[in-house]
């Protein structure tokens, strides 16, 4: 997941083909050991691995950060943001720095 972090388009597909498993086993795999849909395992790791970058690179702007890690939108982004910390990227690079 992380070798393709930058890439919107990757999917669970196309993680199941990396790690040579079919959807269907790599779901339940995934359920199993997370509790977590792989799509919002994925989603996760991308939104764990924005908030370490609010913080590591302040000169970064949200829209960049989002690219970054896969995602289209900032607008997107930042409400996933929202869902997994309880505040915006911006407050939480505030908070954080």
């Amino acid at each position: 997941i992380e070798k393709n972090l930058s890439n919107a388009d990757y999917s669970v597909e196309e993680l199941a083909d990396d790690m040579a498993m079919h959807r269907m086993n790599l779901y339940r795999k995934v359920m199993s050991v997370t509790g977590m849909a792989p799509s919002e395992f994925m989603r996760t790791i991308r939104l764990k691995k924005a908030a370490a970058m609010l913080v590591q690179d302040r000169d970064a702007g949200i829209a960049e950060i989002a690219a970054r890690v896969g995602f289209n939108t900032p607008k997107y982004f930042s409400r996933y943001f929202k869902e997994m910390f309880g505040c915006t990227p911006a407050v939480y690079a505030s908070r954080n720095s």
